[in-house]
């Protein structure tokens, strides 16, 4: 016996399957990107106080004004280094890792080598520092993550200074050693040490000049 729908029918059946396919479709959704306004998820903590409370630094940085600089060690061949942080008004950024000048700001961003400079951040540039632009707060918050969830111990907590500055440390004992992150006051890394890098704050100055920010 043959089944005859009628075109009422069809469309009924239709709908009904849509209505099962959207809300799938909805809770996945597109991943956002750069040009989203989309909120970014909330950042998840550890349920360890003593981490958390340095990745609440970390998470959430001051925008106020501030120069760092850095000695940065990549432990995979020993290799040494430095870095520079300026944070300015206007949510203008200026990281130097070694000899290349990434510049982010209102105006646009760039990428400046002893060659010159070109439009955009080119993260490659800089690829055999081991750390990245976002090492002052952003990175370090994810490498702690990643260490909170394999140590193999209770975390220790320190109080101290760096240069001439108040700084919070965690050190977490994982597989292979103990990893370390201090964070200043502002939210800003003042020390990472596990097992890839070690980078520490060398001077800090709680002003900026509008030259750091500039694009040639």
């Amino acid at each position: 016996m043959r089944l005859v729908l009628s075109r009422r029918s069809l469309v009924t059946a239709s709908l009904l399957v849509a209505s099962l396919v959207l809300p799938t479709a909805c809770a996945t959704g597109p991943r956002p990107t750069w040009g989203d306004t989309t909120l970014p998820p909330t950042p998840t903590m550890t349920g360890d106080p003593d981490i958390d409370a340095v990745l609440e630094l970390l998470d959430t940085p001051s925008d106020a004004a501030m120069t760092a600089d850095y000695s940065v060690l990549r432990k995979y061949g020993n290799v040494t280094t430095t870095a520079h942080l300026a944070i300015g008004p206007g949510g203008r950024r200026s990281v130097t890792l070694g000899d290349v000048r990434f510049v982010t700001g209102p105006e646009g961003s760039a990428t400046c080598t002893p060659d010159g400079c070109q439009q955009g951040i080119l993260a490659q540039a800089a690829s055999d520092v081991g750390i990245t632009i976002e090492f002052w707060a952003a990175d370090a918050a994810a490498r702690l993550r990643r260490d909170a969830a394999a140590k193999i111990g209770p975390v220790g907590v320190r109080y101290t200074t760096l240069a001439d500055q108040q700084i919070q440390c965690v050190d977490l004992p994982v597989a292979g050693g103990t990893a370390v992150y201090c964070v200043l006051e502002s939210g800003v890394l003042a020390v990472l040490d596990d097992g890839d890098v070690r980078v520490e704050l060398t001077e800090y100055s709680p002003t900026s000049l509008d030259a750091e920010f500039q694009i040639p």
